[in-house]
């Protein structure tokens, strides 16, 4: 049997999308565990209206202590997490269970979000974009990144990991320190039959998760010395960030410092090559004007990317460091 295990809080207005996806499949042999993390609407009452377990938790503890509690009380040998804000696209259910089935000795497995996200608007869009071409093509299918909005492990194996880090109280890197020790090991596969659609930021949001992610990000580097071969923390946009901020502070030494406006060319240069391979992507997929603007926020973020980079490195001595499991 599968288990899908969906943390949830405050989503009383994606409940009956997200249901409907999972129970239209033609798959049928799978269980719906819900841990609603104390919603104060009535998140709950959707879900029961539907053929699925619903735990309450007596109080707010976090995405990563409620995925924990629903892999306890799931039934199945294979467990299949998803966020709130998705829909599971047709045939994903079943091509989880196939793909252990055809591959045994998989433990664990990540499917994508779709280049169309469920809310509208150009920065969702991005973001959606951003992300799918950032984790497809890797060598071998092999990803450093587990990301449980759309990905599935066997229970035995999370188990022997120790679960999510319960130190982790927000929506905030759990994903990423659970990924390192998958990492350490066995392999996380990528799946791309696998597909949601999910709820993407809006801009305020896109900057505020952006660096606070950043910071949790840069504090699990420091300790892990790990980098990621997928996913929007991949090396080369690390790369381009970097040019996007210097090459903006190097428009202000213009005025006093003559080889300034040198170095703002060769950075912006660079920012441009390394952003190529998803920029071309993004024009055949969404058009030249979309890319065009594409390009901007994606200046606009690589800034925001280092300002936390920054403060994370300035803060780390004084920060106490999260442990690992659960």
């Amino acid at each position: 049997m599968l288990s899908i295990v969906i943390p949830t809080y405050n989503a009383e207005r994606f409940m009956t999308n997200l249901l409907d996806s999972i129970f239209k499949s033609e798959f049928k042999d799978f269980e719906v565990v819900i841990v609603d993390d104390c919603s104060t609407d009535n998140t709950v009452k959707a879900a029961q209206k539907y053929p699925v377990r619903v735990i309450e938790q007596e109080k707010n503890e976090g995405p990563a202590k409620a995925r924990n509690i629903g892999v306890e009380a799931a039934k199945g040998d294979i467990i299949f997490f998803l966020d709130s804000d998705v829909i599971v696209l047709d045939g994903s259910i079943k091509e989880i269970h196939d793909y252990f089935l055809m591959n045994p000795s998989a433990k664990c497995v990540i499917g994508v979000c779709a280049t169309e996200p469920l809310n509208k608007g150009f920065v969702p869009r991005y973001m959606a974009i951003f992300e799918y071409i950032h984790l497809i093509g890797t060598k071998d299918s092999k990803v450093s990144v587990f990301a449980p909005r759309c990905g599935a492990i066997k229970k035995d194996f999370f188990r022997e990991l120790g679960g999510y880090s319960e130190s982790y109280k927000g929506a905030d890197v759990e994903d990423f320190e659970l990924a390192r020790r998958i990492n350490k090991n066995d392999c996380i596969f990528l799946d791309e039959k696998i597909r949601v659609k999910h709820q993407f930021a809006n801009f305020r949001q896109a900057v505020r998760n952006y660096f606070k992610r950043v910071v949790m990000w840069m504090h699990l580097f420091f300790r892990e010395k790990q980098l990621d071969n997928a996913g929007p923390s991949k090396p080369g946009n690390g790369i381009a960030a970097l040019c996007a901020f210097f090459s903006l502070l190097s428009l202000f030494f213009m005025p006093f410092i003559a080889p300034a406006k040198y170095v703002f060319i060769f950075l912006l240069t660079i920012f441009l090559l390394a952003n190529m391979h998803w920029w071309n992507f993004m024009r055949r997929e969404a058009g030249l004007m979309f890319a065009l603007r594409a390009l901007f926020l994606n200046y606009i973020l690589g800034i925001d990317i280092v300002i936390a980079a920054i403060y994370a490195v300035l803060i780390y001595p004084f920060t106490k460091r999260q442990t690992a499991g659960g």
